[in-house]
């Protein structure tokens, strides 16, 4: 088969520095692997070579797939085209476990320079399941826009001969936000949002450790666990939320939190962070689509005491409000200004070394980041996928990182802890319990 060719479609025109919020991802992986990946977990004849093919057109139609970050003469970030660099994409065959080999993969590094920013690979399991997956140094994309160019790339390997669909890209992040975040009016806003933060964040005192957690280990062992929600139960958990007054993505909070705080095992009250990655897309000067690769998230943290019999859907509902309210005031526009901007760092040794002794001193926290309701495949197929989803790395700061996603009415929320930091006769009791708690509130 022919790799398509198309012209170039790009209004939005390289190079360009990098955006605030990409720099920010950037430095931080040199702190903690940042990459993230998109996953799709199917049944039937899925062709190789026409999946390369799929991958090189989407290459084609998307700007910041032939891309790459570099610095320029003062060694500031800047992305710059890499137009003939493709996507490198391999196959494994295993026997069942392909979530361990693709965790660690998962964090290999995209040094400076290198492209394009994401990597394809395929496992191939002996009962002729297969799962797929996109790795993304996170400066390039998020979570939503990668699980929507997923199911683009699997639709066009199956139906090769649909017409192209070229992108003209997007601005970056801190271009596309409203007036009051911007220039002059943004700074009353900055230091009232640093003020407001500070006391809502000291007001239980300082964030419990979990005992065992070692936020210093000089490896990484990332690794995951896969829970799903199937349609039924999923919809009666929905159900169940809207009468709370919560939401699921609350739901699914409140049942980390209250695991967590029955791992301490001592029966004390203790005061836990939860950090959620929100999608901004909705708040912005036109509301966006994710059409194509761009980073759009944020990030918001709330903190919560934990007494010993905590009520479920109380907390659910606690949670739910207290991210419609940050949300609402801004919090999320504001979070990348609470540091120096990562775009001015210099992408350095000593500029690397400086924005890591700033991030070391973050407080531990548990996330849970959720794209929600996925879009079914458009097409036919001659496969079956059967869930979409993806995962991250937990940080040094991180006890565990809960990406969910709903694909096709089911739930997956692949949970992902560093085995070399909480390891796994901790973690997975606490992933088994969160299971039981979220069993219980929807029997």
């Amino acid at each position: 088969m022919n790799q398509p060719c198309i012209p170039n479609p790009d209004p939005v025109t390289l190079p360009r520095r990098i955006d605030s919020a990409e720099a920010f991802f950037w430095f931080l992986d040199h702190v903690s692997s940042m990459n993230f990946m998109v996953i799709a977990e199917g049944v039937g004849d899925l062709d190789d070579d026409a999946l390369r093919i799929a991958l090189a057109r989407a290459q084609q139609e998307h700007v910041l797939l032939r891309a790459t970050i570099a610095t320029d003469a003062e060694h500031r970030l800047i992305w710059v085209p890499a137009p003939d660099a493709p996507i490198d994409y391999k196959v494994m065959e295993v026997k069942s476990d392909w979530r361990t080999p693709l965790a660690e993969a998962m964090v290999q590094p995209f040094p400076l320079g290198s492209a394009p920013l994401v990597r394809a690979m395929r496992f191939n399991q002996a009962d002729g399941r297969w799962a797929v997956a996109l790795i993304f140094h996170h400066s390039a994309g998020d979570a939503r826009s990668g699980c929507r160019l997923l199911a683009e790339i699997l639709v066009n390997a199956a139906t090769p001969d649909r017409p192209f669909a070229p992108h003209p890209g997007y601005q970056p992040l801190h271009d596309l936000y409203p007036p009051i975040y911007t220039g002059a009016a943004a700074v009353e806003a900055v230091q009232n949002f640093k003020t407001q933060r500070r006391a809502e964040l000291q007001r239980y005192g300082k964030f419990d450790d979990f005992p065992g957690f070692n936020r210093h280990a000089p490896t990484t062992k990332p690794r995951f666990q896969t829970l799903r929600i199937e349609p039924e139960r999923l919809e009666r958990l929905v159900s169940l939320c809207r009468a709370a007054g919560a939401t699921v993505h609350g739901a699914v909070s409140a049942a980390q939190l209250l695991a967590l705080h029955v791992a301490f095992e001592d029966g004390e009250p203790h005061t836990l962070g939860m950090t959620t990655p929100a999608d901004l897309r909705a708040y912005l000067r036109k509301p966006l689509d994710d059409a194509s690769p761009l980073l759009c998230a944020t990030l918001i943290t709330t903190v919560y005491r934990m007494e010993q019999r905590g009520d479920f859907w109380a907390l659910a509902k606690m949670v739910s409000d207290d991210l419609k309210r940050l949300l609402q005031r801004g919090d999320g526009h504001l979070f990348y200004a609470l540091f120096p901007p990562p775009a001015e760092f210099p992408a350095t040794p000593e500029g690397i070394a400086a924005f890591k002794k700033m991030m070391e001193i973050a407080p531990q926290v548990s996330l849970v980041s959720n794209v929600g309701r996925l879009a079914p495949l458009p097409a036919a197929t001659p496969f079956q996928v059967e869930a979409l989803s993806f995962a991250l790395c937990p940080m040094f700061n991180h006890l565990l990182f809960n990406a969910a996603s709903t694909f096709n009415g089911r739930m997956t929320l692949n949970v992902n802890f560093d085995a070399a930091r909480l390891p796994p006769d901790q973690a997975l009791p606490i992933i088994a319990d969160m299971e039981a708690i979220l069993n219980r509130a929807i029997d």
